[in-house]
């Protein structure tokens, strides 16, 4: 297996999407363009004519929607000196919202935001007639809005953030207050009450700017995700070029699932339309591929915090095992925060893991219009090849002893 000539074909993949589409935002035009072309090179990769499934998402009603709950808070703000009740009733909302929306990716409130459409795509590729299980490669189509504060201050993201969410917390407090103490006492609002508001102005500013919705300030996403998705189709045309290595009772799945950065709605979809589909999902397992950059920080993702998931811990293990074998050295991590493609399958009982090289800090590159082709690293790539045919070889072997 010539690991320099697959991450070769995966660099010149990234490049040739970037440079004809740009960033993709979920849902965006620019992304359906780009989902078409990757069904046209997984079709010339894999040999086989890929299925392309359109969803509908409302792509600004997760993470998209950080700043208008920035906006809700400074109207609550504003509210709270005339009426505290409805001052109450607004950041009660807006944090509801967030709980259910951000954090948890529920989407209930989906339908009061603008509906769009993206694609899943993926390609099927039989070892024989009699299949007994399925390994499924993913990585996601569309690139992130940029992270303002990201850009120039990183470190202080996450905090300042929070900070604007605590503010909002804050405020809830503070109408309360207002609301008991006017039911026990005849005299003027303390001044210190009209007063303290003025600073929780300051995190919700932070909350307005969160993120911009300027697509020429997007993220191209070349590690986030052009980099999840190459690799993935290279597996197809590994065992297209390598019939031999194929089982003849393994199906290889190819995946590009689209509007992951709007709470994973593509992986959702998938799981939805096919997690009851034993013709296609044969006994199958994830391989999930999410962002390869940086050689120091290969990392096996064994769950998202927010969304309550914990992937499997044998492919975890054989994941870590395959790093260590190809040379680099893995870490085993949880998402601290938001979620990845794993996570949908997971909660539908669907054996997965993730794979990533990235740092799991929020730097100037991460969801930023910095996460460009040209600084991507070829020796990280050519390892992440590398070790996914290690994994690869290891999941077959698994299944063989099974079977």
């Amino acid at each position: 297996m010539d690991s320099q000539q697959y991450s070769q074909q995966v660099l010149d993949f990234i490049n040739g999407i970037i440079d004809k589409h740009g960033p993709r935002l979920p849902g965006s035009r620019q992304e359906r363009a780009a989902q078409a072309d990757i069904a046209a090179y997984m079709e010339q990769e894999t040999g086989k004519r890929p299925v392309v499934e359109p969803f509908i998402l409302s792509p600004r009603a997760s993470i998209g929607a950080i700043p208008y709950m920035g906006i809700a808070c400074y109207i609550g703000l504003g509210v709270y000196y005339a009426s505290p009740i409805a001052s109450l009733v607004i950041f009660a909302l807006t944090l509801l919202f967030a709980v259910v929306q951000v954090f948890l990716y529920k989407g209930w409130f989906d339908r009061f935001f603008v509906r769009q459409i993206s694609n899943n795509t993926y390609s099927v590729i039989d070892g024989g007639d009699k299949i007994d299980y399925t390994i499924i490669f993913s990585g996601h189509t569309d690139s992130s809005w940029c992270w303002n504060m990201a850009v120039k201050h990183p470190g202080t993201m996450i905090i300042r953030t929070v900070f604007g969410i605590v503010c909002a917390v804050a405020m809830m407090g503070l109408s309360l207050l207002r609301i008991i103490l006017s039911y026990y006492t005849v005299s003027a609002t303390p001044l210190w009450l009209l007063i303290l508001p003025c600073v929780a102005a300051i995190g919700f500013a932070f909350l307005v700017h969160y993120l911009s919705y300027d697509r020429k300030k997007a993220s191209p996403g070349a590690m986030d995700n052009l980099s999840g998705v190459g690799l993935a189709i290279s597996m197809g045309r590994y065992f297209r070029d390598n019939p031999d290595k194929l089982p003849s009772n393994c199906r290889i799945i190819t995946a590009a699932l689209g509007a992951e950065e709007a709470g994973l709605k593509g992986s959702m979809a998938f799981v939805k339309e096919h997690k009851h589909d034993t013709d296609l999902l044969i006994n199958p397992i994830v391989v999930n591929l999410d962002s390869f950059r940086d050689y120091d920080h290969f990392d096996v993702v064994m769950g998202d915090v927010w969304q309550f998931s914990h992937f499997d811990e044998e492919l975890g293990k054989m994941a870590m095992e395959a790093y260590s074998e190809a040379g680099v050295e893995p870490h085993r991590i949880y998402n601290p925060v938001g979620g990845c493609d794993s996570t949908p399958f997971c909660k539908a009982g669907i054996r997965t893991v993730t794979l990533a090289a990235q740092n799991p800090v929020v730097t100037d590159y991460y969801h930023t219009f910095k996460d460009r082709y040209e600084d991507l690293d070829p020796n990280t790539l050519e390892k992440a090849v590398e070790s996914l045919h290690i994994l690869t070889d290891k999941i077959i072997a698994e299944q063989n002893a099974k079977n």
